[in-house]
């Protein structure tokens, strides 16, 4: 991609043997998308609903359930068959959705394939669909128009563009065809590139396709957010794996027993075997799980927190290397000036302000070279923390950016990059005009051949700069963080093509801290009493972050800390060995960062990564879990599992710690349900010996396992509990039959189901109850699932009985009440002995 920025419009056209006035031939396009490939992206079709349907129905929970509503069918209990088939239906539905929600914003994408472009073909402009261009056409841009491939201007008029869900910058970008001196640092610097997927605000021009298809940035993007969204969504698997083994357990035993019943020709019976099966599949577990998935992603939302991928709480506990930025996570979002090197002396940043040539010419530098903003008034700005800092110590002297600026008009920027660690800005000032250089000291220093001191500019000599390096690495030491700053001045305006960032004059050098987090000890403490290996990416120098890192408790020895620069001349084998004792790594690019990443996954460990640039992009696609943070763009997010904009770290404990609560919970929500299940399916037999027909029947089912169960799994799956044993399982299923099974002897059918309804649906609110550990002594919103529960089971009773017109004898009543007030003191006293088990 550098090559179509660093040269001539005119020379790309050339290289592209196409022409900017007649355009390519229609002859030569077919072959020219042979060899490139079509502008048309891979996306996730909208349109095949088949297939997400397809791969719901391999699931085994919907295999069981399916088999149930046939059988409910085929025996001719058409009611429990249509009820289950709904139910069925509606676990498959949102199955389906939930699926193509997933690929609904990509697929929405697809109009970029469709989209219609204005391209000039042999001489004269068409109308063509965007996934028609190759590469070579000539295309026109107007206002509002969506880029449809990666783009080299030719020609600009005024052109502003959003490109916010390519690069994340949500301000437009000014775009021009001139080309760019230096190498590209990312993409932000591609200023004479529009990339596909992007938005003309205003403007027009003319550009040439460099890129088409899967082959542009927004075409790479989304392969990786599709590989991502294939390996990483895998909590409905789990879900449907625990489903799974219970409902086999379950069905496999109801068939067996009723199989039985069918072969000795007690066809009779073939109602309990039908009931039995009902209740099996009459659990809508699908709403629950998206009533679930809705309250906590609420939930987290109000902390800051964006759950971008649910799977990410089944994911995050079993992470043991936890990868991070250094800003944000062990030091604060801020930088302070504290010393500066001018006039051969080391000065405090506290010392009083005394007007004098050097100084207010780095002061100057600092603030030419500055595209932050700032209000003094209140200490807020925005940039970057290095340039707020400067912009904060200026004018803590009394010295403003906007009269700066207003002396010095910028004419021309020449950006930092890989190779030149410093950036330069050439402004205007009284007829004349300088250069105004900030930086890395060792890259500035080598441009210089003068030194200001004391406002005169002096011939730099080997032993001057061999002091400058001295100080520069003793400031490192301390752990701060430094730029060297130098100027040129020339008489007339240079020129891009000059060699501006030479024969300059060296300055000073400015030390900034980034300060520790007060709780830094705390925070590392924690991460490795959760045995999670921090590991630690920062911009600064090595000596500097060996101070920081040591000052972080996260080494003990400076070879645990390693640069980038090292690590470019290690192979395979070499960097592998050097990663068992490295954690911190400075100034590595993407590239070796995904690489490292990689090596630790492919070694078997289980890796968390933060990231908020497209730099960042495999790294986060490659581990197991994307923490997208700051200012991260709108792919990015989605590679990401979850976007924490500010205190990530704390926002990754807090999702780590839910995690293993949130997995108790789901298991314990499984258990109690199938302890009701099991509870019905002993009440049935309980009723086959005692010649009991309506103990369970639609009504009771429908409402316990269909109705009921909705409020009580929000109350399990949402508020931490107690775990439960399977023997604790068998022991509450057989003590609700039992009651229930005494407290319908001898009633009528219909009282019976009433008496049936009231005890099961009491009995498990009042365990999930105990089991929660649900303060009923003041109402609170934890409280309003239990109500919502209650209410269901009242409102249930009582149509029960106006639908069938019974009157209730004071006997059943007191059969009820006696029954609830014993689950009562069972749960009290199961309670306390289990508080005792656990002194």
């Amino acid at each position: 991609m550098e090559k179509y920025c660093n040269n001539s419009w005119a020379q790309i056209v050339e290289l592209l043997n196409s022409n900017v006035q007649s355009g390519l031939s229609e002859n030569d396009c077919e072959a020219l998308r042979l060899k490139y490939g079509t502008n048309k992206i891979d996306l996730p079709s909208g349109n095949k609903i088949y297939k997400h349907i397809l791969n719901a129905l391999k699931q085994k929970s919907i295999i069981i359930n399916l088999i149930i509503t046939i059988i409910l069918f085929v025996f001719e209990h058409y009611l429990f068959g249509i009820i289950t088939a709904l139910i069925l239906l509606l676990n498959l539905i949102l199955i389906v959705m939930h699926t193509i929600k997933r690929d609904k914003e990509i697929g929405a994408l697809e109009r970029l394939n469709s989209a219609d472009t204005v391209v000039i073909r042999d001489g004269a402009q068409k109308i063509i669909k965007s996934e028609e261009l190759v590469m070579g056409d000539i295309v026109k841009i107007n206002k509002d128009s969506v880029i449809p491939s990666d783009i080299r201007i030719i020609s600009a008029n005024e052109i502003k563009v959003d490109e916010k869900s390519i690069t994340g910058e949500a301000f437009y970008k000014e775009k021009f065809e001139s080309k760019i001196v230096g190498n590209i640092f990312s993409l932000t610097d591609m200023k004479n590139i529009l990339f596909k997927g992007s938005i003309i605000k205003s403007g027009s021009g003319l550009g040439i396709v460099i890129s088409t298809g899967n082959s542009t940035q927004l075409g790479r993007m989304l392969t990786m957010l599709t590989y991502a969204s294939n390996r990483k969504h895998n909590f409905g698997t789990m879900i449907s794996k625990i489903l799974e083994r219970y409902l086999l357990i379950y069905f496999l035993g109801i068939i067996i027993i009723g199989s039985y019943f069918v072969y000795t020709g007690q066809d009779a019976n073939k109602n309990y075997i039908c009931t039995a099966l009902f209740a099996l599949g009459c659990f809508p577990v699908t709403i629950i799980a998206k009533l679930v998935f809705k309250n906590i992603i609420k939930s987290f939302r109000n902390e800051n927190i964006e759950i971008i991928n649910f799977s990410v709480f089944n994911l995050i506990k079993d992470v043991n290397i936890l990868f991070l930025d250094k800003v944000g996570a062990i030091s604060k979002k801020e930088m302070i000036v504290k010393k500066l090197f001018i006039n051969d002396n080391l000065i405090s940043t506290e010392d009083p302000y005394v007007k004098e040539t050097t100084f207010d010419r780095i002061v100057e530098i600092s603030l030419v070279c500055n595209n932050a903003i700032y209000n003094p008034s209140d200490d807020s700005g925005k940039g970057e923390l290095d340039e707020l800092a400067f912009l904060s110590y200026a004018a803590r002297k009394k010295i403003y950016k906007a009269a700066i600026d207003s002396r010095n008009s910028k004419i021309l920027d020449i950006p930092m990059d890989s190779d030149k660690r410093f950036s330069t800005v050439v402004s205007k000032f009284n007829n004349r005009y300088r250069a105004n250089t900030r930086g890395n000291v060792d890259d500035v220093l080598e441009q210089c051949t003068h030194v200001m001191i004391e406002g005169i500019e002096k011939e730099i000599t080997d032993e001057y700069k061999a002091k400058i390096k001295e100080v520069d690495m003793n400031l490192s030491i301390e752990g701060l963080i430094t730029e060297g700053f130098a100027y040129r001045n020339f008489t007339y305006e240079p020129s891009k093509s000059e060699n501006i960032e030479s024969n300059m004059v060296f300055v000073g050098i400015i030390g900034l801290e980034n300060p520790l987090e007060e709780n830094l000890e705390n925070t590392i403490n924690r991460i490795k009493d959760k045995a999670i290996v921090p590991i630690l990416f920062t911009e600064e120098s090595k000596l500097s972050a060996i101070t920081n890192a040591k000052m972080a408790n996260i080494i003990k020895n400076n070879n645990q800390v390693v640069a980038g620069i090292e690590l470019d001349s290690l192979n395979h084998q070499e960097l592998k060995d050097l990663l068992c004792r490295v954690r911190v790594f400075c100034r590595v690019n993407p590239e070796i960062k995904s690489k490292i990443v990689s090596l630790f996954i492919k070694d078997g460990h289980k890796v968390a990564t933060t990231g908020e640039t497209l730099g960042d992009l495999p790294a986060l696609n490659l581990s197991n879990v994307g923490i997208g943070k700051g200012k991260a763009s709108t792919i990015v997010k989605k590679v990401s599992d979850v976007y924490i904009k500010e205190n990530y770290l704390d926002g990754f404990f807090k999702i780590r710690d839910f995690s293993r609560v949130f997995d108790g919970n789901i298991d314990r929500g499984f258990k109690v349900y199938f302890i009701a299940l099991f509870s019905e399916l002993l009440t049935l037999v309980g009723s086959i010996i005692m010649g009991q027909t309506g103990s369970l029947e639609f009504g009771n089912v429908v409402t316990i396992n269909g109705v009921l169960f909705i409020p009580l799994s929000l109350i399990i799956l949402l508020k931490k509990g107690r775990d439960i044993t399977r023997n604790e399982m068998i022991v509450r299923s057989f003590v609700l039959s039992i009651i229930t099974m005494v407290s319908i002897y001898k009633l009528g059918d219909k009282e019976a189901a009433i008496v049936t309804l009231t005890i099961l649906s009491i009995g498990i609110l009042l365990f999930t109850l105990f089991n929660s550990n649900i303060s009923v002594r003041k109402f609170s919103n934890e409280l309003i699932m239990p109500v919502i529960s209650l209410l269901v089971i009242i409102i249930a009773v009582i149509s029960m009985i106006l639908i069938n017109g019974i009157l209730i004898r004071d006997i059943i009543g007191i059969e009820i009440a006696a029954s609830i007030i014993f689950l009562l003191i069972f749960e009290i006293l199961a309670r306390k002995w289990q508080n005792s088990l656990m002194r």
